[in-house]
């Protein structure tokens, strides 16, 4: 007999960001307040709808450390979104090549 799952999608997602998050914080102490403070600057000043890819390259110019997984990024996301920072509204595909254009999430600030 198969056993039911007990989570649902949306607590493996979080347990999912939590675990980037920690990852993150592990090698760079204090890594997720810096990128929360370091998106709150780029969404004040952007004044347009943005993507997380865009997010990452500004921080890497500015010299924010990289975490070692980018998927850590999901979870300053995550938090702006339930501070009611910004909202989604609608997908566009990803620049990378190595993500072979798959849609990703559009932010806009509210």
């Amino acid at each position: 007999m198969k056993q039911p799952n007990l989570f649902t999608g949306a607590q493996l997602r979080d347990k999912g960001i939590k675990q980037a998050i920690d990852h993150a914080d592990e090698q760079e102490p204090k890594w997720s307040e810096k990128a929360y403070k370091f998106l709150t600057a780029y969404i004040g000043s952007c004044g347009r709808d943005f993507m997380v890819e865009d997010v990452r390259r500004a921080a890497d110019w500015a010299g924010l450390p990289e975490p070692p997984s980018k998927r850590a990024w999901g979870g300053i996301i995550v938090r702006a979104k339930k501070a009611g920072l910004i909202e989604s509204v609608g997908f566009r595909s990803v620049s990378n090549p190595k993500a072979h254009r798959t849609p990703a999430t559009v932010w806009r600030v509210r």
